[in-house]
């Protein structure tokens, strides 16, 4: 029998075929390894962040490390050191409204050993409030919607990663809860206020009629009713002011068990 012999052209073609099937088969590998990997990279970036948004502000470790890659890598560091500059000034404002100095600034035993000038504790109120409200101005700026628009610059990413991370970090509750958070900051900041100029007015008084009081059987003494009349008038503010804070602090772990301060 004979046999046709195949020209050199047709195995050329076939060849070629071949080799372009195996570069298409390649190729797509290499497009399914990347964009399974990218898929692996987004919910590494979700679970992350779902991680530090459940982390309690007031007392957990938010040292930033970074699990992701790339574009994701770039949100999730940005996102993380918001989370910890929120909570470095959390922990500033616990720190200093726990300061022993300050809970025992009225103390009888401090007045007797401070009077008449009571310079110590003067200098007490003053470093705790201003870094108090240090503390509390920097949460509310924190939880300004456009502070977190700009955490990511979107000229620096593709539209995709930017239009995630609002996706992730700017939805309409988001926005909502911000809002709600930075005047809750801005009320306990002029509260606070209230706090500590109501603690200097009891020590100017002390000061200023500092021969008119003394003390013994752990009470203060006053020589009149004038002045018994206007010390009991600030401590009752003092005392109304204290409840406030604590029914405000208990409204808001009722909301939210990741309290700004705990």
């Amino acid at each position: 029998m004979v046999r046709r012999r195949k020209s050199g052209k047709g195995r050329i073609i076939k060849r070629i075929f071949i080799t372009l099937g195996i570069i298409l088969v390649i190729f797509a590998g290499i497009i399914i390894y990347f964009v399974a990997n990218d898929f692996k990279q987004e919910d590494i970036l979700k679970q992350e962040l779902i991680n530090y948004s459940n982390m309690n502000l007031a007392s957990d470790d938010y040292t930033i490390f970074v699990k992701t890659k790339g574009d994701y890598a770039y949100i999730e560091e940005a996102v993380k050191k918001f989370y910890k500059e929120l909570s470095d000034n959390v922990k500033i404002i616990n720190y200093y409204m726990s300061d022993e100095e300050l809970k025992d600034v009225l103390s009888p035993e401090r007045l007797v050993a401070e009077r008449p000038d009571f310079i110590k504790s003067y200098a007490v109120i003053q470093k705790d409030r201003t870094n108090v409200t240090k503390a509390l101005e920097k949460i509310s700026k924190l939880c300004e919607e456009e502070t977190v628009k700009n955490l990511i610059d979107k000229e620096k990413v593709d539209k995709y990663y930017y239009d995630l991370y609002k996706e992730l970090m700017l939805t309409k509750k988001d926005i909502e809860d911000l809002k709600e958070t930075k005047e809750e900051m801005e009320k306990l900041s002029k509260n606070l206020n209230v706090f500590f100029d109501k603690v200097v007015e009891i020590l100017d008084l002390l000061k200023n009629n500092d021969s008119s009081w003394e003390y013994h059987d752990n009470q203060l003494y006053f020589y009149t009713d004038e002045l018994v009349n206007k010390y009991n008038g600030l401590y009752k503010d003092l005392v109304d002011i204290a409840a406030d804070f604590d029914k405000q602090n208990n409204t808001n772990k009722n909301k939210d068990s990741k309290d700004i301060v705990a």
